[in-house]
């Protein structure tokens, strides 16, 4: 992520993100004092749920939310911006498998402008 919103005295944050698809969650570590987090993380949700036809949620994959937040020492974390993404969804048939590439998803605090993520998302 980068330009992220401070929220501590420092004018940084500690900054960690959850990551949600439909009814599941995962958490990224926390990296301190930042506003450009390097994550690195690979999550993988082993069992989801999904209702519909193979095409049709080929052609419209369930949206994933990433929520950033700033952990404080004392207290609940502070919300910083929510992004969402659509993940490239890929049918056990297709045999031109390629990873999906990285892309810039801008967070949003509100209406407001809260910073961008870098990510890839697939199923």
């Amino acid at each position: 992520a980068r330009s992220l919103i401070g929220s501590d005295d420092s004018g940084l944050s500690d900054p960690f993100a959850r990551v949600i698809m439909g009814e599941y969650c995962k958490t990224t570590q926390v990296i301190e004092e930042t506003l450009s987090p390097t994550w690195d993380e690979l999550m993988v949700f082993d069992e989801i749920l999904v209702y519909g036809r193979r095409e049709d949620i080929k052609a419209n994959p369930p949206t994933i939310i990433i929520e950033t937040y700033d952990q404080d020492k004392v207290g609940k974390a502070e919300f910083l911006g929510r992004a969402t993404g659509k993940p490239h969804v890929y049918l056990e048939e297709e045999v031109d498998y390629s990873p999906p590439k990285l892309e810039w998803f801008q967070i949003y605090r509100g209406n407001e402008e809260a910073g961008e993520l870098l990510a890839a998302f697939e199923m």
